[in-house]
């Protein structure tokens, strides 16, 4: 596994480096120290995964993550950072971050939180209070559940509505081609839809923005 560490703190670096080098994931690990080397490393190099913090020199954290978006990165982002602000939370999330976890998380709980998200799940601080989970994610959730459609199924339709083609969808969510169109399947049945942009309109009309 290729992981890219973004933080301008040399001894979080290292420490965080040598942890996730000698776990199991056995990772190769590359960091830099602010936002423009990291927006060059991605755009350029093959990651796996990339752990950026949010304040960073030259580019900060949610420019980074705006960046990427706009080049269409398909590398899942880990955001670990020393604020519990749930606005910044929101925001990272609503702009690609698979992930927000405090800089005070064990290493085993940084390793865990690669694992899953890896896995496509979206995780949070689960020490953080209920109330400072972004309400948009919960009700997203009971959405989905309202109209018969799963999580992995939902993080399908949200990437259909954002136009990436089947094969872009199994390469973020690190699945096939072939079970992305089963979920999509799944998808139009639950939605009494005949095509994507069928789906996605009354996925819209139906109250998921």
């Amino acid at each position: 596994m290729k992981i890219l560490l973004v933080d301008d703190h040399q001894m979080f670096l290292d420490g965080l480096s040598a942890i996730l080098s000698g776990s199991a994931l056995e990772a190769v690990v590359e960091a830099v120290s602010n936002g423009r080397d990291a927006l060059t490393r991605l755009s350029e190099g093959t990651f796996d995964i990339a752990l950026i913090d949010l304040r960073l020199p030259v580019i900060d954290g949610f420019a980074l993550l705006s960046e990427l978006a706009a080049i269409n990165s398909l590398t899942p982002v880990i955001v670990v950072s020393a604020s519990r602000d749930p606005d910044d939370i929101r925001r990272c999330m609503a702009l690609g971050a698979m992930s927000f976890i405090p800089k005070s998380s064990s290493g085993q709980r940084i390793i865990q939180t690669i694992i899953d998200v890896m896995d496509g799940k979206t995780v949070f601080d689960s020490g953080a209070p209920v109330k400072d989970v972004p309400d948009f994610l919960a009700e997203s959730k009971e959405w989905a559940a309202l109209h018969n459609i799963t999580p992995r199924q939902l993080e399908v339709l949200r990437l259909v509505r954002k136009g990436l083609s089947n094969q872009a969808i199994a390469e973020e969510l690190f699945l096939s081609v072939a079970t992305v169109k089963s979920h999509l399947s799944a998808i139009f049945h639950a939605l009494g839809a005949q095509s994507r942009s069928e789906s996605s309109k009354k996925a819209h009309q139906l109250g998921l923005d």
